[in-house]
């Protein structure tokens, strides 16, 4: 699939994503979590580290949502505890769920060269307004090739030490040391538009868009 057309499905689901119901975010969490499972299982490890990371905003949106909202309380010994508020917050963080997995998924998938390509193609229209989508595809790219590198960095020094402290310094002395072993990118190649996307393609974003506009649950 072209890199464009799944930066554009990504932004459709981003965008009707908080409108969905309580069981279509949780099918749809089914759905992406085996997506995920089937195209880069390898990388699993990377999704699950990635929602640990954000595992008191999704304990904190539960329970601000459960003992905020008004209406008939979970149980009678706590009135401030509502079915509503509970329902409403199992669906926020379930939105929130779907939405950090589709971007995981969308990264482990789509080659850095590939995602910025894409990104730059879907930027071209905003020439119109004076802004420079290759400038700023330049700044993603290597953006992007140096955080890939830091972090094999990190992980081939981890490996050798017992603490996180300790490796991120010796990479920093690293770095100091030697400015000039900083990885590189192909710009050239890189801010290319890409291939445009083929005619079927644009079918994609517009079938789910409409799945899950007249989503049945």
């Amino acid at each position: 699939m072209n890199p464009f057309i799944r930066i554009l499905c990504l932004m459709v689901l981003a965008a009707l994503l908080p409108s969905l119901s309580l069981p279509a975010v949780a099918a749809l969490a089914c759905v992406l979590l085996a997506l995920y499972g089937w195209l880069a299982g390898d990388h699993f490890e990377r999704l699950l580290r990635g929602l640990s990371r954000l595992r008191w905003l999704f304990l904190a949106i539960f329970v601000l949502y459960l003992g905020f909202t008004p209406g008939d309380p979970v149980y009678e010994q706590l009135p401030g505890l509502s079915r509503e508020g509970m329902h409403e917050g199992a669906r926020r963080s379930l939105v929130l769920l779907d939405l950090l997995t589709a971007v995981y998924l969308l990264l482990v998938s789509t080659p850095i060269p590939a995602l910025v390509q894409g990104l730059n193609r879907g930027l071209r229209p905003l020439r119109a307004v004076g802004v420079d989508p290759t400038a700023f595809s330049l700044r993603l790219a290597l953006a992007l090739d140096q955080v890939g590198g830091m972090q094999e960095r990190v992980n081939a020094l981890r490996s050798k030490k017992a603490s996180l402290l300790d490796a991120a310094a010796e990479l920093v002395r690293g770095l100091e040391a030697h400015p000039e072993s900083t990885p590189a990118v192909a710009t050239s190649r890189m801010l290319e538009p890409g291939p445009a996307p083929r005619y079927w393609e644009w079918l994609l974003p517009v079938a789910l868009w409409g799945l899950l506009w007249w989503s049945p649950i």
